[in-house]
């Protein structure tokens, strides 16, 4: 088996757009045979024509460390140039490290699978989105029109209007004061803006009150982080869980069957939560003894508990180091692949912003100044202005 070529572990299975590489029971020792390796790999893919999903095989693969850089590289730049999303398979302890590392360094989806079966899973998954996306271009999930907020003479929001399509990170950026947290505000019912209408999953509403917008899909997060801090992080989660629970106070009171079953079934989605988050080690410890980028992550899991739709998200990198935004990041790409969870987000960090989105807005003082893809809005003359200083 290993003495197959590069070129024959190269499967094409055209009936489900798909190009499997097999790289098991190989060891790559240096960049030259890295090179040679997607050499080959990228001649076949610039054969074909299209892009292609990929299933990278990584069975007992060795990847040593001076030759992993190169590989990162290459395995990027192949994605970038042919691919429409990847699945990995069979990873060792130390390869699946080093592609969650380069993920939340280059803000990939890691998407590493224990299972072929999983994997195929996953594929279908993605490309059930991508279809659905591409038939429903034009069928926007949510639309801002016209909205406009003032709190008595100061006006925080001056006719804004934004729309974002379902399946994709959104972010709101500006200056300080632009009204980028007011405006998360309005579209789940904290705030009541005096003009314009928020339409959500084709409803149209002046406002949105918190427990409508709750019901119909919509989770958010603060800056300011509002957990439960005497409680444990599972039962901080479980309380994301509570517009679920049908049981009534009786039954709860003294866990009769149907309050019983509910809570382990709740309990069941929390520790895929916990899971997917990676936070299994400190499931049982009390949140306000965690350090604060573990707290955003227990607020995003409580977020998550709720299975929303769309995913509001105040700053979520605020406060981080580096290591923190990287993880938080991948999470999010991976919440929005895998969940197909609508985003919106506020961040100042525009790295991060530019990487993540689809689409972004910009705000300043209160008005939207511009909106487009993060290449449009890094290179508009108004956004340079409003975070550089017009000199620049």
């Amino acid at each position: 088996m290993n003495d197959r070529t590069i070129t024959e572990r190269v499967t094409f299975h055209e009936a489900i757009a798909t190009m499997e590489v097999d790289f098991s029971c190989l060891t790559f020792a240096d960049a030259a045979q890295v090179d040679a390796a997607y050499d080959d790999i990228e001649r076949r893919l610039a054969e074909t024509g299209r892009r292609w999903y990929f299933l990278v095989i990584y069975t007992d693969c060795v990847i040593v460390p001076e030759a992993w850089e190169r590989f990162a590289e290459r395995g990027k730049n192949a994605n970038i140039g042919h691919g429409l999303g990847s699945v990995r398979v069979g990873a060792t302890a130390q390869t699946r490290d080093a592609i969650r590392e380069s993920a939340g360094r280059d803000f990939f989806r890691a998407n590493i699978y224990d299972t072929r079966d999983q994997a195929m899973l996953a594929l279908g998954e993605m490309r059930k989105r991508r279809r659905d996306t591409q038939s429903a271009a034009e069928d926007i999930f949510l639309r801002v029109q016209n909205v406009s907020l003032r709190f008595g003479g100061v006006k925080a929001i001056t006719g804004v209007s934004f729309e974002i399509k379902r399946g994709e990170i959104t972010s709101i950026i500006g200056p300080n004061g632009a009204g980028k947290s007011s405006m998360l505000n309005v579209i789940n019912g904290v705030y009541h803006p005096q003009e314009g209408t928020i339409t959500f999953l084709g409803n149209v509403r002046h406002q949105m009150r918190p427990h409508e917008a709750a019901l119909q899909g919509i989770a958010r997060t603060f800056q300011n982080i509002a957990l439960f801090k005497g409680m444990s992080v599972l039962d901080n989660i479980m309380t994301g869980r509570n517009l679920k629970m049908k049981a009534n106070i009786l039954q709860q009171a003294f866990w009769l069957g149907p309050a019983q079953r509910e809570e382990l079934e709740h309990r069941r989605k929390v520790e895929e939560i916990i899971d997917f988050l990676e936070i299994q080690h400190i499931r049982k410890t009390p949140v306000g003894r965690l350090p604060y980028g573990l707290q955003k992550r227990v607020d995003l899991a409580r977020a998550l508990a709720m299975e929303p739709q769309l995913l509001l998200l105040d700053e979520p990198m605020a406060g981080m180091n580096v290591e923190e935004k990287q993880d938080m990041c991948r999470f999010i790409l991976d919440l929005n692949d895998q969940f197909g969870t609508t985003v919106l987000l506020i961040e100042h960090d525009m790295g991060v912003v530019m990487d993540l989105s689809d689409f972004v807005v910009v705000l300043d003082h209160g008005e939207k100044i511009a909106d487009g893809t993060a290449d449009e809005v890094r290179a508009d003359p108004l956004v340079i202005s409003a975070y550089l200083g017009a000199s620049h």
